[in-house]
């Protein structure tokens, strides 16, 4: 098959990871696979994969931000491309590359299968009562002319269809899926990785692998630190000076800023910690919080997305409202008091099943539902 992927920015980030590690794995199976992405990272790192395999190619008025000029540029630059190219699969990621890719492919390629992953919706409490209205009309009119919605976990099917998007039996659950072997594999590292980093095996390491932007949870986490305890954070973004302050007067050699880390990195990174946190506003399923349980790793999280389909509460982690620090700082607190309960976790985490979001499975699963097009 030829199958076309569509994404606003290649940045590092989950949606990211997801749709090259598909692409990939479907040139592995012999499919011609073309990834198409805006040129925008804001600051932020590309993402570094490599792409042998793929056809790679940028369009230039893809841009994230919303643009009337910018947004009507892409729709129409996106049916130029659609009508010079033939697909089998087009297959569309994140809310402007899924509305804008999904009408544009309509209209220019009548003849291709219409697919879209919801890797996490743009619409929540957490923003106006307008945005929020016009984000659910333009997914709405998107899924009407899509063949198929594939979500990265059930609770993104259930607060779409709660919207009133789509029909049920356009979605498909497929999960995220991360090189599992790669985190099983640095179960062992922790006291080589604690060593670089400076940080004494004895001592309580909770770890944050998160953009430092708004609503990421980056700021509730530092703030939430008990002080018998140290905080590995990796990632960067625009707060991370703002949050070096912070730390370098309130929690002198607490918080180790870590920085961008290249995904290879990632899994000797978290096996230094005791715990990872995860305090997200808005998430599909954040992958950290299966890469930590495939290492043993317990996990506190918000109930963003489908955290709860992942992490067991009091079993292999727990889980806290979106936004309440309060909660926050108290899991955190707790967890620093109690060895016993930390070792239980820990023990919950090993047993973890999470087998279900490979990439191997994850390849398997969107080409499961690519068959049911045909």
């Amino acid at each position: 098959m030829k199958i076309l992927h569509v994404i606003t920015r290649l940045i590092q980030g989950g949606a990211q990871e997801n749709t090259v590690y598909t692409a990939l794995g479907q040139a592995k199976l012999g499919h011609e696979v073309t990834l198409l992405h805006g040129p925008e990272l804001n600051g932020e790192s590309r993402f570094l994969a490599d792409l042998s395999g793929l056809k790679e190619e940028t369009l230039p008025s893809l841009k994230r931000a919303l643009s009337p000029y910018w947004d009507l540029k892409a729709y129409y630059d996106l049916k130029k491309y659609f009508r010079e190219h033939s697909f089998d699969i087009i297959h569309t990621h994140s809310s402007k590359a899924g509305i804008l890719g999904r009408l544009a492919a309509a209209d220019a390629q009548p003849g291709a299968k219409i697919v879209h992953t919801i890797h996490g919706l743009a619409f929540d409490e957490f923003q106006s009562a307008l945005k929020n209205k016009l984000y659910i009309a333009a997914e709405k009119k998107a899924a009407n002319v899509s063949d198929a919605i594939i979500t990265v976990c059930d609770a993104m099917r259930d607060q779409a269809l709660q919207a009133g998007i789509g029909r049920k039996e356009l979605y498909h659950t497929v999960r995220s899926g991360s090189d599992l072997s790669a985190f099983q594999n640095a179960k062992n590292l922790r006291s080589e990785s604690r060593q670089k980093l400076g940080v004494a095996q004895d001592e309580l390491l909770f770890v944050a692998v998160t953009r430092l932007f708004p609503q990421k949870g980056a700021p509730e986490i530092i703030r939430s630190l008990p002080k018998n305890a140290k905080l590995l954070l990796v990632g960067g973004g625009p707060l991370q000076e703002e949050l070096q302050a912070y730390a370098e007067k309130e929690l002198k050699g607490q918080v180790i800023f870590y920085g961008q880390a290249a995904p290879q990195d990632i899994p000797a990174l978290i096996s230094a910690g005791d715990m990872l946190v995860h305090a997200s506003w808005r998430e599909g399923l954040a992958r950290v919080l299966v890469q930590a349980l495939a290492e043993g790793i317990p996990v506190i999280s918000s109930r963003a997305g489908g955290a709860a389909e992942a992490v067991s509460d009091g079993v292999n982690g727990f889980l806290f409202p979106i936004g309440d620090e309060r909660a926050l700082k108290l899991l955190l607190e707790r967890v620093a008091s109690d060895p016993a309960l930390l070792s239980k976790l820990k023990e919950g985490a090993k047993n973890s099943d999470v087998s279900n979001y490979s990439i191997e499975a994850m390849v398997a699963g969107t080409m499961d539902v690519y068959s049911l097009l045909s």
